[in-house]
């Protein structure tokens, strides 16, 4: 692996390539639209490794941290807008406080430990059209950032000598590697009918052996279904999903507990209801079995369900609304038969004035598993969770290439089975960004900073 500078150059000298050889092609070609973006980041994290509330660990505390971020972004028509080329990277190098740096002396568990890790992002879109009968998509997705619990893995132990299963302690650094691939193809019958086939590629790689062998996954999905498009541009499809998950790494006795994966075949219909210019309706239903390799008794079926709504009250303000019933995300998949997720979800966004905007969300959740008879791993959250999350973002833009942040989140984790303990944590990050692009973008109410569809691409990947 390059240092982080040497990485960052390479990124930047790759996206100077492409936009010499974008400035050298034909006048006849639509424009193309870059942005690189450079910036600093601070944080607070309090809790980082998700202890309980009563826990007396020296790492359940706050500290700070900081980055220096590069992202880069390009919109490439080839030769029209409608067959394009999106390519967007980001890369930060992260500067853990002395309290999670290298937090050798803190804990005895060998190390050294470290969380100061670069988070990298990229992805990739070819979208194209072949006359007006078959048009598609090619997507490559690739994220490398720390373990959402920033490491922790907590395992309830009867004495605390107990070794931790799998012999993977609570405060082991994990920085999973996902990568995905999507190709959609789809065949225009009419004008309003058109059937889509895509396939998906995903895999899930860990770095600690014991999550290595237990964890890292491959899925592989092929999905067909029959849309409609109304003269409103609303949509309506309904189709099958079928999505075939492996556990490559685990061992004969992993299997013998565990299994080595499933398949989930959904039956499923989506709505995307333009109800009018201001209001939107979405809708998904769906019904699921879930089939085991090798222990049929392990079968179940389940129901996938949504409604939401995307409602511009006026030219300042937005309202998004969710609430769902449905399974877990497979990137998620551990030692549980399935968890079933219920929740609802509000999030407004307020542009205040053309530079500035604040953005509000609140999200509960219950979470319901059914889990392995085994006692080869246990977890404090399993059975019966609930979730609460609070969230706040502030942008300003103090020049149209010049952006301050802050983006503040507060989660609480309640393990209902498991006597009602909390598990809370709490991040804030500050962030200053210069971005440079080449042109400007539409000015219009999605769009009142002007941003090129370049920018708006490094907006959608952080």
């Amino acid at each position: 692996m390059l240092p982080p500078i040497f990485a960052m150059r390479r990124l930047a000298c790759a996206t100077a390539g492409a936009l010499g050889m974008l400035l050298a092609a034909p006048a006849a070609h639509a424009t193309a639209e870059y942005a690189l973006q450079s910036g600093l980041s601070w944080y607070r994290i309090d809790n980082p490794f998700m202890f309980p509330s009563n826990s007396d660990n020296k790492l359940k505390t706050s500290d700070s941290a900081w980055s220096t971020d590069l992202r880069g972004a390009l919109f490439l028509p080839l030769p029209s807008e409608r067959t394009n080329l999106q390519l967007t990277a980001s890369l930060s190098k992260m500067h853990f406080g002395s309290g999670f740096g290298n937090y050798n002396e803190q804990v005895n568990t060998g190390g050294p430990y470290s969380l100061n890790k670069d988070k990298k992002q990229f992805e990739g879109i070819y979208n194209w059209e072949y006359s007006d009968l078959f048009r598609g998509r090619i997507r490559h997705r690739t994220d490398d950032r720390l373990y959402n619990y920033f490491g922790g893995e907590i395992a309830r132990r009867s004495a605390p000598t107990d070794p931790p299963p799998r012999g993977i302690s609570n405060v082991e650094p994990e920085f999973p590697h996902l990568r995905e691939d999507n190709v959609e193809v789809a065949y225009r019958v009419t004008n309003r009918f058109d059937v889509p086939l895509t396939w998906t590629q995903q895999t899930l790689s860990y770095m600690i052996p014991g999550r290595v062998e237990m964890y890292n996954m491959n899925s592989n999905a092929v999905q067909a279904a029959i849309r409609y498009t109304a003269g409103t541009k609303s949509t309506f499809s309904g189709g099958m999903r079928r999505n075939k998950v492996n556990f490559p790494n685990r061992t004969a006795l992993d299997v013998a507990q565990f299994d080595s994966g499933y398949t989930d075949t959904e039956l499923f219909t989506d709505t995307a209801w333009r109800f009018s210019e201001n209001t939107v309706f979405i809708g998904h239903l769906g019904t699921i079995a879930r089939h085991f390799n090798t222990v049929a008794n392990r079968d179940s079926r389940l129901v996938s369900a949504e409604l939401g709504i995307d409602w511009h009250y006026s030219a300042k303000t937005t309202f998004y609304g969710r609430i769902w019933d449905r399974p877990q995300a497979n990137d998620e998949a551990d030692s549980r038969l399935y968890v079933v997720t219920k929740g609802i979800q509000g999030r407004v966004v307020w542009q205040a004035t053309p530079k500035t905007r604040v953005s509000l969300l609140s999200s509960l959740e219950s979470q319901k598993s059914a889990g392995f008879t085994t006692s080869q791993i246990s977890t404090p959250t399993s059975g019966n969770d609930e979730l609460l999350r609070l969230g706040f973002r502030y942008d300003y833009d103090i020049t149209r290439r010049l952006a301050f942040r802050v983006d503040a989140m507060r989660e609480q984790t309640t393990s209902k089975s498991g006597g009602n303990i909390d598990y809370r944590r709490s991040t804030v990050q500050v962030s200053l960004n210069y971005t440079f692009d080449n042109i400007t973008g539409p000015f219009m109410y999605e769009n009142q900073q002007g941003y090129n569809r370049a920018r708006q691409q490094i907006e959608d990947l952080r």
